[in-house]
């Protein structure tokens, strides 16, 4: 079996910026696991364990839903909380892109793949970037100071989509390890 999920990477330079904001905010010493920014990237679709059989014919349907979505590029705007600033979850990133086309190829994603029997998430696509997860309410209030001062900061980073990828994901103890089984570019 093999974890996998469709993601589009993040450039190096937007990894940096992740990297120095993730710096300012672990000064709150809050009880915060961090994702390393290399491996951090926008998931479109998490597929769950599949079978190396069924590569190919992802892959096909991942063809077919980004055909007709030509490149686009995306804003970095700001930091961000699931589910709400008094009790923070999860801390993101988030990313907008105007002209509807990562929607429509994230909808086209999950249409052609409940074909083949991934079902459809069940909430609303959010484009943003995990950079940690909140493990308890050590340092919490701290870390909330933090965002809401940064609540108005923007980032001035935007990244170019040319291509998504079917990744492979490995837990290790160390964390984990992904690799770029397919890929699939944008015309």
């Amino acid at each position: 079996m093999i974890r996998s999920f469709i993601a589009i990477d993040i450039p190096a330079g937007v990894k940096n910026m992740i990297a120095e904001a993730q710096f300012e905010l672990k000064k709150t010493e809050a009880a915060v696991k961090w994702v390393k920014p290399d491996i951090i990237h926008l998931t479109l679709k998490f597929l769950g364990n599949i079978e190396e059989d069924q590569i190919q014919p992802i892959k096909e349907k991942m063809i077919e839903s980004a055909a007709g979505i030509p490149s686009f590029s995306m804003d970095v705007t700001h930091v961000g909380v699931f589910p709400n600033l008094r009790y923070p979850r999860v801390i993101w990133i988030g990313l907008e892109e105007k002209s509807g086309k990562l929607l429509t190829l994230q909808k086209n994603i999950e249409k052609n793949l409940e074909s083949l029997g991934f079902d459809p998430e069940g909430r609303g696509f959010s484009p943003h970037l995990t950079i940690g997860r909140v493990k308890s309410a050590k340092g919490r209030g701290r870390l909330v100071n933090m965002l809401e001062s940064k609540q108005n900061s923007h980032f001035n980073e935007s990244i170019s989509v040319n291509e998504v990828n079917v990744m492979k994901s490995e837990l290790k103890v160390t964390g984990p390890i992904y690799t770029i089984l397919e890929t699939i570019g944008l015309s």
